[in-house]
């Protein structure tokens, strides 16, 4: 407060000052709390390994559409209507069990009608998967995708390149000869 001569004293700043740090200790109890108190993140946990190595490791690849749900006294079987096949027993449709409901990166649950990418492995003739097996349909493609053509692209690289090197000496030569005859110019 400001005394009659319009100055603070210095225990009015002392309180203003005690006022702020109380303030500032508040403000960081609740942050702290707040990261402390907040639940764990809900995503799945998989472990890192490259999707080329699973699917190597994998008894069955391929890209599909969830069509149909049901409970099972294992688990969850879903049926699967296959867009592409990329590895293994797979047919037209293909029924896949988990022991728990197959659920996407960020924990929701699988899409129906949506395409998948779905490794999966055999257990005698059932093909059975998790969460941590579903990925992208793109990567899956990608990954399982060879590059074809490269034999035929060189052939034909070959090709133009011969047909171009072959004219370019065709015209050196006839414009040699047509240098040495046709050089009529007296000096």
């Amino acid at each position: 407060m400001p005394d009659r001569s319009g100055t603070y004293t210095v225990t009015a700043r002392r309180d203003s000052f005690a006022m702020r740090r109380q303030v500032v200790r508040q403000l960081i109890a609740a942050a702290v709390a707040a990261l402390v108190l907040v639940p764990g993140a809900r995503a799945l946990d998989c472990p890192n390994v490259p999707l080329e190595e699973r699917v190597a490791a994998a008894d069955a690849a391929f890209v599909g559409r969830v069509t149909g749900r049901r409970a099972t006294d294992d688990g969850v079987a879903y049926r699967f209507l296959v867009d592409q096949r990329v590895k293994g027993p797979v047919g037209r449709e293909v029924e896949v069990r988990a022991a728990v409901p197959l659920v996407d990166d960020v924990d929701e649950p699988v899409v129906f009608d949506e395409a998948l990418g779905v490794l999966a492995n055999l257990d005698g003739a059932r093909l059975v998967t998790e969460s941590c097996l579903l990925t992208g349909p793109g990567a899956l493609l990608s990954v399982s995708d060879e590059v074809r053509g490269n034999a035929i692209k060189i052939v034909i690289g070959l090709v133009i390149l011969a047909l171009v090197l072959g004219f370019s000496v065709w015209r050196l030569r006839s414009r040699q000869r047509t240098l040495a005859t046709g050089s009529s110019l007296e000096r």
